[in-house]
């Protein structure tokens, strides 16, 4: 797990497959982001196919929602909040920039929107979903799409005095090798679900998945040669990287805070299980409650243990 030629290598291997009719939702309410296109879209639409019984689309059209600002993430937990109930979360929007560009809250954009806007939501829906575990009496799901690449960053931002603050430096974006940045991002989704799942009562269930390589909008800006011939060759569609995304709401309940990959319970990386990686997992959560405390509109961290253990 974890080599490029391994993934290439499980992409014409395993394909993923269609949950079984037994599978249901019914009576359910789902919260679905980056649910416009792409797998977002597909997972909602299986979902629906199953007996769902409401999806919200976490999209700038449907229930608006833009992670690159606090203040839309924080208007969307509370739009949330307001739900009769909700019993899953897919957080599944991301996006992969192949520059240094800042989001309109100051921070580099791949970090903003993969990490920083999907762990402020991760936070704000606890409420609602442990709510519905307590008044139905199961488990609730929240997933956060991740990705294998997580395995490649070499993470040297994890070294210095504040992770965040390095990265929101120009000179720490890797010019030479583009796509660092985005791999970056996707680990640091990872340490924050660990430490999430880590730190409250079971219910509800949480995981990070990766969706496999997927014919997407996502790599629409990736300028890496050979990507165009290597997804026609090896990527999945996107009913497909669907699939995963309900295999992970549907199966895996004992497993909290697992990584999931190809639909089945699987190891991180390495460091992730280091000891490095648990130094760097509980830095960066105090340094992301840090940023909610003094520019997310109305957060107050003195909630973040009552979320997480009520």
């Amino acid at each position: 797990m974890g080599t490029m030629l391994g993934s290439f290598w499980r992409q014409v291997t395993s394909k993923p497959k269609l949950p079984p009719p037994n599978v249901r939702f019914d009576g359910k309410t789902a919260i679905v982001t980056g649910s416009n296109v792409g797998i977002g879209l597909e997972a909602s639409k299986e979902m629906a196919a199953h007996g769902l019984s409401r999806v919200i689309l976490g999209v700038r059209s449907v229930w608006e929602l833009d992670l690159n600002s606090f203040a839309s993430a924080a208007a969307f937990g509370a739009r949330s909040r307001e739900l009769d109930r909700l019993d899953i979360v897919i957080l599944n929007a991301g996006i992969k920039t192949m520059e240094f560009t800042r989001a309109g809250t100051g921070h580099e954009s791949n970090v903003q929107v993969n990490l920083l806007g999907t762990a402020l939501l991760s936070l704000l829906l606890l409420e609602p979903l442990k709510q519905t575990a307590k008044n139905v009496g199961s488990p609730s799901r929240l997933t956060v799409v991740a990705s294998e690449v997580h395995f490649w960053a070499p993470f040297n931002e994890a070294r210095a005095p504040s992770i965040l603050q390095r990265l929101d430096e120009e000179d720490s974006f890797n010019k030479q090798n583009l796509i660092e940045r985005y791999n970056t991002s996707k680990l640091l989704g990872v340490l924050w679900t660990r430490e999430l799942a880590s730190g409250w009562t079971p219910s509800p269930w949480s995981s990070t998945l990766n969706p496999g390589i997927v014919a997407s909008s996502l790599h629409r800006s990736d300028p890496t040669p050979g990507l165009g011939v290597m997804l026609k060759l090896l990527a999945w569609s996107p009913e497909m990287g669907g699939h995963t995304l309900t295999n992970a709401v549907a199966y895996h309940a004992e497993h909290q805070g697992a990584y999931l990959s190809e639909q089945r319970v699987t190891s991180p990386s390495p460091f992730v299980l280091s000891e490095d990686g648990n130094k760097a997992q509980k830095k960066l959560w105090d340094e992301t409650l840090t940023v909610f405390a003094k520019e997310a509109p109305g957060f107050d961290p003195a909630m973040v243990p009552q979320w997480l253990s009520s």
